[in-house]
């Protein structure tokens, strides 16, 4: 058996290892679903972004999750597979990405796991922008979701750069030249907020500082994996390798506006994990607002020597986590 049958068809008739493409409200959407287990519980992973697939990474990112759980990765609009399964109509789904399409799309994305997999509630974990999809659908579908996770939970998009860059100023205060090259990133921040060709690149220049004073213990991306990915054909990893904002320009309007703090109601039990060098979604920005979530359990948890893909970090930490809180 190749290495890439041994990874793709990895668990015996106990588990499942189950690659579709079905048709999500008029747009054909990738879904992948693993575990070593079919008892398991049930989770829906919302890869962040907008277009961050982590389906192709699964056997990177999420190896030891598929021993405890049963692992949903999902594509979302235009992001890696289902991009691809919809090159031709990419440019009209780009103007799609409401926050109700994104609804819908979630719901369809149950009612075909109803399809493939006997199930009653399914845990929801959405991380960075997934985390703000996931956390509106969780408030909204206390009959649907058994526990809701937030890892780098999305608050504010703008508030939320607002609380990195003086985050980052006080890190670096006896480094005048980078004090102002936050302070010249922080008055870029176009108002009203849409994320223009030029405000992208001083993010890029942004998220450099950061990782140099703050994310300090990061893992490197690994690209290596990514181009030998056996989940993923050539043209869907460059795909990952050279994102098109283009793509997401709807899904970037949601983003933008939306706000996580005008409903703090949970029907289900919610964590959210974070880690503690994350400037992206800082944790922070969550804990001012944790004593208002009301839930009928709820837990914030940062995990030390981690940045925002806390999970990539600190495997086992991040694990140990979220199977305490859900079992």
């Amino acid at each position: 058996m190749s290495r890439k049958q041994k990874i793709l068809q990895c668990y015996t008739e106990k588990g499942i290892c189950l690659y579709e493409t079905p048709e999500i409200n008029g747009i054909r959407q990738y879904i992948q679903i693993r575990g070593a287990d079919k008892k398991a519980p049930l989770m829906l992973f919302l890869h962040g972004g907008p277009g961050g697939s982590m389906a192709g990474l699964c056997h990177v990112m999420q190896p030891e999750w598929e021993h405890h759980f049963t692992v949903v990765n999902w594509d979302q609009r235009n992001a890696c597979k289902t991009y691809l399964a919809n090159k031709s109509n990419a440019a009209a789904i780009s103007q799609s990405g409401t926050l109700e399409d994104y609804m819908a799309d979630i719901d369809a994305v149950i009612a075909y796991l109803h399809t493939v997999y006997d199930f009653e509630e399914i845990i929801l974990m959405g991380f960075s922008w997934g985390s703000l999809i996931g956390a509106e659908y969780a408030k909204r579908h206390g009959e649907t979701i058994s526990h809701y996770i937030g890892v780098g939970q999305f608050i504010h998009y703008i508030d939320g750069l607002h609380y990195s860059c003086e985050w980052l100023r006080n890190v670096v205060k006896d480094a005048p030249a980078d004090v102002e090259k936050i302070n010249a990133f922080e008055n870029s921040i176009p108002d009203p907020p849409q994320m223009t060709p030029a405000f992208m690149n001083s993010l890029q220049g942004f998220s450099m500082l950061g990782a140099k004073y703050i994310a300090k213990d990061g893992r490197a991306f690994p690209i290596k994996s990514l181009l030998t990915s056996p989940f993923l054909r050539f043209g869907e990893k460059m795909a990952m390798v050279h994102g098109n904002p283009k793509l997401f320009s709807g899904t970037y309007q949601t983003m933008l506006s939306h706000d996580f703090r005008n409903n703090l109601h949970f029907d289900m039990p919610v964590l959210f994990v974070s880690g503690n060098e994350d400037f992206v979604c800082p944790n922070e920005l969550l804990a001012q607002h944790f004593g208002q979530i009301t839930a009928p359990q709820k837990k914030n948890v940062v995990i030390s020597k981690a940045t925002h893909t806390c999970f990539y970090d600190q495997p086992t930490a991040f694990l140990d986590t979220i199977i305490d809180f859900t079992k």
